[in-house]
């Protein structure tokens, strides 16, 4: 389903049942929209080519000198190795700069830094693989400001990102032209997850689906601050904008809720989501075994009874009355004419309406000088004993500063929150007696306790004494809705009192090797200070050994070399021992590794038999190897996926069709595969592989830099133009199309010291390019491409021509490259050359197809001292030339004696090797090395011995000398030499498995997931899999679930994983009763994230405490005095109303009692004036 606009996807059961909310569901589908990104570079082709390609941004590239600072109309800015001025508020990606105005401080640089780990939880990870990142140098950062490390090596943090009020900004701090990190998968996901994690137009998809109940929290465009959400209902309402994220908790409605601010609208979707409520059947209750069951003490509770009495009365009265009217029912209802009979009803009728409003208990708003303070009081393991301690003695002092009408209550959390005492106006405090779980802390989870607890409309605030480490819940959301509900959040940070504290925190693995690879265990360890303890390394319960380690206070890392010679999972276990360290949890780390079969490489060789050393070198660090020749290397793609890596030593381009080279590219770069090319006679540039498809994939290109000491070259390139040359090949390509494109490649090969010449004949010559200086390129260009097909062949003038005018010519080196297809005119060749061979013109033969004068063009090579090529496959033209201008010009080939100089020593390939002892070389297959690529050995003239890079998914290096007794003599006695060739085809091999299943373990709170994607080779998904996995628990426990398919090719389960431990886990799937995939996995679960961070997070609880307009505390007083506020609280009437009635009762019974007629005369005796009786 697709719908290019956006909009709703609604899904509804057509069924009756008891539940009716749970039978319809809603989904959004976010509309495209552009993301706006303004590139400030010096010229970045990665950056921008990333950029370019990601079809939600629209791009602007500025130059540094075209950059005012500020966000102008864009969404996210891009700084790339620039000096900016204050860059202000808003979102940016900082690549290898900080600007000043950013709470990053700069300390310097850190070289050759080693990824250690990187965060996978954070949204801008997602899916991101770092292993074997190499990089130069990059800037070392101390943030001053809350943030999150993403990538970290020794010396600090890579990727960072920067969390502000008002701002977000994403730091890479490097260069990204001095390192391998853009030729890497990682590179674009990490600019397209990081673009939508700074942009709230990227919203995530989990965003806009919630559960009912579940507050709404979007961020919004920066500027936004009002936005109005529509109800299911249709009902509308304000919702507040804090620092640019929309909080609305009223969803207790299920349906589509619109989001709209003055630049569009979002749509979220609210459903009940929640098997737990949909599932009406009844629930067994817990029983209580014999002997285990608690009985409670019974609780007394004082029940109000006057509402009781209040509706007797009325009920009396609603009885008289209706006595009264049936009095009446037998003559008609009349109203009493007298006045006391009015007087009566009034009076009775004005008892009822009183009972009545005393029922409704109405009240009467007062403010009043009270507040109620609820104390969150951290639990979790993170916070000691005795900081526990000091905040329950900060919590009773509090107490003893109430005022009159204060009311107080405290709450323990941990990874859940739990009522200890309840509100009310107690002058002192007990010590908290709860237990709670303290593997965790979930502040989101406390505030929202005390909310409830809280009475709506009075002076309330929370006061939290913790450290701030949340792992569980989402703190902010709970500030937002303390805030929406008029409550102040107020903290008091706890102490750190862990001083002597060393974590564990990781042990990073691979996630997968092959059989034998050596591969490095990174020990990722945290101090509190300096100190020095024992580090001991076991592997699957074995004790590997261990050493006395000095820790500097932060990050540490200690790494170990390891292999493997045995299939399947192994786990690893450090452990630390270090005096004065009080948590024992913390000390152990786990990690896992998946060991392959041995690698697979396919060896090709033009002489099988000078393959052997090479190929013994490899099969002595288990590496299996095939030796082939050539002719037996794949012709496809399917064919080289058998093989983990291809090595190419001293095959000639001449031996492969174009195909099949273009083949061997996409091996590397859309399939992963490794390629290495390893030099000799016939091999780089001397192989013709200039301008191929093999070029492509390699870290270095077949021209050769000019030098002084390389003499200059003349080459006139004869070509055959007769009428069979306009034959077409098997691509509807002519032969001479083919010969002028390897006269277009002759020139751009040579340089401005050389000469070029470009004769074509058929029975008559012509110098289509006469003899000039390989300067003017675009001139000598277009001339070759007027070259048409004529008529005879006859080749004897033309290269008679040639030998008159190179012999004028001043260059050292004078070579003819001779190309015809057919049986020539006869003339008096062997005169000719052996004139030409004299005055040192040299002469090489190209012979096309089986109708050319194949042994004339042999003499002819062999006359003019040059070399003869025979082929039937006209594509081979370009190689051909290429290789023999390269041979002719001599700059290619080196053989001098040479000791290669490392300028790498940090690359993977190189570890562990002595190069003070390494042995001279005897020559080398000059090169350049692309830019991008980096150089491993050097030669004494500065030329690539050894260069490497990341081409596509795959890795690809060059050795320019070769690996047999010729040129390697010396290294075949090297006592490295085993190691240093299974090292540098090990790092170019295939890191992933070749299997049309992609598995992946990942743990969501407590439970394992397990998903399985099947795509076969031609990207087509693989359904209705009987897909099983077999889970071992760290106790030992089996179990066997079954994969449900969710979507094509997609199989999905789950299984509990709450132990702490390692989660060994197995799957295949099967079809037809057949297993056709089958993978090994790890899953990891580490002791309690509690244990993790200790510290205090000083930025959240401000954070949490400014949002809802509270403070830190620095006195027990202040709980209750400070910033205090008036409650507004609710006076009940219903006391006065009680005793209004029982005032209107007395004269009511008295008219029941004296009749209306005495009451009026006692009124009129009343009224009349006293008079005393006179005394005479």
């Amino acid at each position: 389903f697709s719908h290019g606009g956006g909009g709703t996807v609604t899904a509804r059961l057509r069924i009756s049942d008891d539940l009716a909310s749970d039978d319809v569901a809603w989904a959004v589908l976010p509309p495209p929209r552009k993301i706006a990104v303004m590139l400030v570079s010096p010229g970045n082709l990665f950056l921008e080519k990333v950029l370019r390609t990601d079809p939600q941004v629209a791009l602007e590239v500025r130059t540094p000198d075209q950059y005012p600072g500020g966000m102008g109309d864009a969404d996210v800015v891009v700084l790339d190795s620039v000096s900016p001025p204050r860059v202000g508020p808003g979102r940016f990606i900082f690549v290898n700069t900080v600007p000043p105005d950013v709470p990053l401080e700069v300390l310097g640089r850190i070289e050759h830094p080693t990824v250690m780990d990187w965060d996978r939880a954070h949204p801008v990870m997602r899916h991101v693989e770092l292993a074997k990142v190499a990089i130069e140098d990059a800037v070392r950062i101390r943030p001053l400001a809350a943030g999150r490390p993403l990538v970290e090596a020794i010396g600090g943090p890579l990727i960072y990102a920067l969390e502000e009020p008002d701002r977000r900004a994403l730091f890479v701090g490097f260069d990204l032209f001095k390192t391998d990190f853009p030729l890497r998968v990682a590179f674009p996901l990490i600019l397209s997850n990081g673009l939508r994690w700074l942009h709230p137009a990227g919203l995530d998809q989990a965003s806009l689906q919630l559960a009912a109940g579940q507050a709404i929290l979007l961020p919004v465009a920066h500027g936004v601050s009002s936005v109005t959400v529509t109800t299911p209902s249709g009902r509308a309402v304000k919702a507040r904008v804090t620092r640019g994220v929309v909080s609305f908790t009223e969803t207790d409605e299920v349906g589509v809720y619109t989001l709209a601010t003055a630049r569009g609208e979002t749509r979220v979707a609210v459903n009940l989501m929640d098997a737990e409520e949909s599932n009406l059947a009844p629930r067994p209750l817990p029983s209580s075994r014999a002997g285990t069951g608690v009985v409670a003490a019974p609780v007394p509770i004082q029940r109000e009874l006057w509402p009781l009495f209040v509706v007797l009365a009325a009920a009396l009265l609603a009885a008289e009355g209706l006595l009264y009217w049936r009095r009446q029912s037998a003559s008609r209802f009349r109203i009493p004419r007298s006045a006391g009979d009015r007087w009566a009803l009034a009076l009775r009728g004005a008892l009822v309406v009183v009972l009545c409003l005393t029922l409704a208990r109405p009240t009467l708003p007062r403010w009043v000088d009270r507040v109620n303070v609820l104390f969150l009081l951290d639990f979790s393991d993170s916070v000691s004993l005795a900081a526990r301690d000091r905040a329950y003695r900060f919590v009773a002092e509090a107490a003893k500063h109430m005022k009159p009408g204060d009311r107080n209550s405290v709450i323990a959390f941990g990874e859940e929150a739990v009522v200890d005492q309840p509100l009310a106006a107690r002058p002192t405090i007990e010590r908290p007696h709860v237990q709670v779980d303290g593997r965790g802390t979930n502040i989101f989870q406390a505030v929202q306790l005390a909310l409830a607890m809280l009475p709506p409309g009075q002076a309330n605030r929370i006061v939290m004494l913790t450290d701030g480490r949340q792992n569980g819940g989402n703190a902010l959301a709970g500030a937002q809705g303390a805030k929406d509900a008029g409550a102040d959040i107020f903290y008091v940070a706890a102490p750190l009192t862990f001083t002597q504290e060393v974590v564990a925190e990781s042990l990073v693995l691979p996630q997968e090797v092959k059989y034998g690879e050596p591969f490095q265990a990174r020990v990722v360890a945290w101090s509190h200070r300096d100190t020095q303890g024992r580090l001991s390394l076991f592997r699957n319960g074995e004790f590997l050994g261990s050493q006395m380690v000095r820790f500097q206070a932060g990050k540490n890392v200690f790494s170990y070399r390891q292999a493997l010679d045995a299939s399947g999972i192994h786990v690893y276990q450090a452990a630390l021992e270090v005096e004065g360290d009080t948590i024992e949890d913390n000390n152990r780390t786990v990690g896992t590794v998946v060991v392959r079969g041995r690698p697979q490489v396919l060896l090709a060789d033009r002489d099988k038999g000078h393959a052997q050393s090479l190929a013994g070198a490899l099969r002595s660090q288990n590496i299996e190897v095939t030796v082939v020749e050539p002719d037996a290397i794949p012709k496809d793609v399917a064919g080289l996926q058998r093989y983990d890596g291809v090595v190419l030593s001293n095959v000639s381009s001449l031996k492969l069709t174009r195909v099949q080279m273009g083949h061997i590219r996409d091996y590397v770069r859309e399939h992963g595969g490794g390629l290495l090319m390893v030099g000799g006679e016939e091999s780089f540039g001397l192989g013709g592989y200039y301008r191929t498809p093999v070029e492509e994939a390699l870290p270095v290109t077949m021209d050769v830099k000019q030098k002084v000491e390389i003499p200059s070259l003349a080459v006139v390139l004869s070509i055959d133009r007769s009428g069979s040359m306009a034959m077409s090949t098997d691509e509807k390509v002519t032969k001479l199309d083919l010969a002028k494109e390897a006269a277009h490649l002759v020139v751009d090969l040579l340089d401005d010291r050389n000469e070029v010449g470009v004769m074509s004949w058929d029975t008559e010559f012509i110098w289509d390019v006469p003899v000039r200086p390989a300067r003017d390129k675009g001139a000598i260009h277009h001339a070759i491409a007027t070259i048409k097909a004529g008529g005879g062949t006859d080749g004897y003038p033309a290269l008679k021509e040639s030998y008159a005018v190179l012999f004028e010519r001043p260059a050292l080196l004078k070579h003819v490259i001779f190309l015809s297809d057919g049986q020539m005119t006869r003339g008096d060749f062997q005169g000719l050359l052996r004139r030409m061979a004299k005055d040192k013109i040299t002469v090489s033969t190209v012979a096309i197809g089986k109708d050319a004068d194949v042994q004339l063009m042999v003499d002819v090579a062999k006359w003019g001292k040059g070399r003869f090529y025979y082929t039937e496959d006209s594509q081979t033209i370009p190689r051909i030339f290429t290789l023999e201008t390269q041979l002719a010009s001599k700059a290619s080939l080196v053989e001098q004696p040479f000791k290669p100089q490392l300028t790498a020593p940090g690359h993977e390939a190189m570890q562990e090797i002595d190069w003070r002892s390494v042995p001279p070389l005897g020559g080398y297959v000059a090169t350049t090395v692309k830019s991008t690529a980096e150089l491993v050995l050097m030669s004494h003239q500065e030329d690539p011995v050894l260069a490497t890079w990341r081409y596509g998914l795959g890795r690809s290096a060059a050795f320019t000398s070769d690996a047999k007794a010729k040129w390697g003599v010396l290294w075949l006695r090297w006592r490295d030499f085993n190691k240093f060739w299974a090292q540098l085809v090990r790092w170019t091999l295939r890191s992933g498995s070749r299997s049309d299943m992609v598995a992946r373990v990942e743990r969501r709170d407590d439970v394992g997931e397990v998903v399985v994607d099947a795509i076969d080779g031609k990207g087509e998904f693989i359904n209705f899999l009987d897909s099983q996995v077999g889970v071992v628990a760290p106790n030992r426990e089996r179990t066997v679930i079954d994969l449900e398919q969710v979507a094509p090719g997609r199989y999905r389960g789950r299984f509990p994983a709450g132990q702490e431990g390692v989660y060994l886990v197995g799957m295949a799937q099967r079809k037809n009763d057949q297993v056709v995939g089958s993978q090994l996995a790890g899953l990891v679960v580490p002791y309690a994230e509690e244990l993790r961070d200790l510290g205090v997070d000083e930025a959240l609880l401000r954070e949490l405490a400014e949002l809802t307009g509270g403070a830190p505390l620095e006195a027990p007083r202040d709980a209750f005095l400070k910033a205090r506020r008036q409650s507004r609280i609710a006076v009940e009437v219903w006391p006065w109303l009680v005793g209004l009635v029982a005032l209107l009762m007395i004269p009511d019974i008295a008219l029941r009692r004296l009749g209306p007629g005495t009451i009026a005369r006692v009124a009129t005796l009343a009224r009349r004036p006293f008079r005393r009786k006179e005394v005479a």
